[in-house]
């Protein structure tokens, strides 16, 4: 897709965010897909109840909001969508990317072990899963088929790797750079808002900003 026509088919205004805390990001585990129902931690709901409060204060305009189908993602989704009073709408395609062999084992691993990190295509990821480059494709797929009006703020609700996934993708860095330097780690509700002007890469206004949770 040439990048005149691949910003035509993204939201204009797209704010980009991680759920909330669960027990597994505390204990600091990879999951995959057999954590798809994770529930919210305590925590968990009172980050997403906080950016709730600081997204309705900032008056988006025309806000749509979507979440990825894992549980983490609906519940943290929920808390804005009653702030906001918009309803929730799933997406498909931007769950969490599936670690694979790496299941079960400590983030650290990911930074200890970099070297093992190659996935069934080849390309940077968790052997037995998905590569970084496969998540931002399906990611950005799950975005091109929104059809945004004109006007509406875009909001989506993700996960920690499939955002850096997402993020590498359209901002043109090399995945496994960015997860090994975190220039894309996003903290449980980190928020990111990006800005197209019809040039095929977008502005970005925030990155990962958690000031909601300051207090």
């Amino acid at each position: 897709m040439g990048a005149a026509r691949y910003a035509a088919s993204m939201p204009p205004r797209l704010l980009l965010i991680r759920h909330g805390e669960t027990p597994n990001n505390a204990a600091r585990m990879f999951r995959g897909p057999d954590g798809a129902q994770e529930e919210l931690s305590d925590t968990g709901h009172a980050e997403a109840r906080a950016l709730g409060v600081a997204l309705a204060a900032q008056k988006l305009p025309r806000p749509r909001l979507y979440a990825s189908p894992y549980v983490r993602a609906q519940q943290t989704a929920q808390h804005l969508a009653d702030a906001l009073g918009v309803p929730l709408h799933t997406l498909p395609g931007i769950q969490e990317i599936h670690t694979g062999d790496w299941m079960g084992r400590p983030y650290s691993a990911a930074q200890t072990h970099a070297h093992e990190l190659v996935a069934p295509d080849g390309q940077f990821g968790y052997p037995g899963g998905e590569s970084l480059l496969q998540v931002g494709e399906r990611f950005a797929a799950a975005l091109h088929g929104l059809k945004p009006q004109d006007g509406e703020t875009v909001l989506v609700v993700s996960h920690g790797a499939a955002l850096v996934s997402l993020l590498s993708k359209l901002l043109g860095r090399d995945a496994r750079e960015a997860w090994l330097s975190d220039e894309f780690h996003h903290p449980n509700t980190a928020l990111t808002e990006l800005l197209w002007h019809g040039d095929g890469q977008p502005e970005v206004l925030r990155l990962a900003d958690v000031s909601h949770l300051a207090g």
